[in-house]
């Protein structure tokens, strides 16, 4: 079975315009809302491609219970740790050319919340299981969270990924999770140096070295992937595709790769990019379409390098 788990959930509110003008009354033509964070976002793609997983999440007040809702639609099963604090929400003004992004910021969790947080995962996860653990963490936590979740879910022979940035991602892979996910931008943070697309490959095997972790999954945007697995170099090439938006794309790749990992390397790479590609074919933070990752896979090219 495969968990994800989100300590910091959003509900995303899009207002869709035409355009901003200073000291004057912008007219909304449509909003959507949508269930946000990033280790929902990998339950909601495992759904949408025919999987199953659970989704551990902590839900607040209002915006809580519209994310429940949410995930009662999709059909998508999660675990929610009831809280005081109101879930938070993003706001995201789009205009034909352009996006603006304001993040409001999120409440802290109560010890107890916390501690019931960390009973679920030891109350449902058995050796075996997938954790995925993806975003950010409650105001005032620290990046600690991450490595003692790491800590824990190895000792119980859990396999554990990790889709987190900066202080967060840095903490977590003291511990050796069985795998991460960052972009090259968050490569480079964890290496504490800008890297160019042709170092990625050194600076994985260097990760390698350095953690132990063996499998690292890094997203290029248009540029497709580059993959370490087991010692082996995997360089995925784009697929050609108008895009929309790409909210959510590294969220969905991850989903495709744990969702197929243990059956095949090769398809795991195959359905991980079919759901990137997918995704960014779609507007706002929809995610992707199950017959569109069918109909990508089989364009998915993987090169070992």
């Amino acid at each position: 079975m495969i968990f994800t788990l989100t300590m910091n959930p959003s509900l995303d509110r899009y207002l869709y315009v035409d355009k901003l003008i200073e000291d004057d009354a912008v007219r909304v033509k449509k909003y959507e809302e949508y269930a946000a964070g990033k280790g929902i976002d990998v339950s909601r793609v495992i759904k949408e491609i025919g999987g199953t997983s659970i989704a551990i999440s902590p839900l607040g007040g209002e915006n809580g219970e519209k994310i429940s809702f949410m995930l009662d639609k999709e059909k998508v099963l999660y675990a929610a740790i009831r809280v005081k604090s109101e879930t938070r929400m993003n706001i995201i003004v789009q205009t034909p050319k352009k996006q603006y992004r304001m993040s409001l910021p999120g409440q802290s969790l109560l010890d107890a919340e916390f501690s019931l947080i960390m009973d679920m995962i030891d109350a449902t996860i058995r050796k075996g299981d997938t954790l995925v653990a993806s975003g950010s963490l409650p105001e005032g936590f620290s990046s600690s969270v991450y490595d003692g979740i790491v800590k824990s879910a190895k000792s119980k022979g859990i396999k554990v990924y990790v889709d987190a940035d900066g202080e967060n991602l840095k903490a977590a892979v003291k511990e050796g999770p069985n795998g991460i996910k960052p972009n090259v931008y968050e490569l480079s943070r964890l290496l504490g140096r800008k890297l160019e697309t042709d170092e990625i490959p050194n600076a994985l095997r260097e990760i390698n070295k350095l953690y132990g972790i063996e499998e690292i999954l890094v997203t290029l945007g248009k540029k497709g992937a580059i993959v370490f697995s087991q010692g082996k170099l995997y360089k995925i090439d784009p697929v050609d595709v108008k895009v929309m938006s790409t909210v959510g794309a590294g969220d969905s790749f991850l989903a495709g790769f744990v969702y197929k990992r243990e059956e095949s390397l090769i398809e795991a790479l195959k359905l991980a990019a079919a759901c990137s590609t997918a995704t960014v074919m779609t507007p706002g933070t929809t995610l992707c379409l199950r017959e569109t990752v069918e109909m990508l896979k089989d364009k998915v090219n993987i090169e070992e390098i």
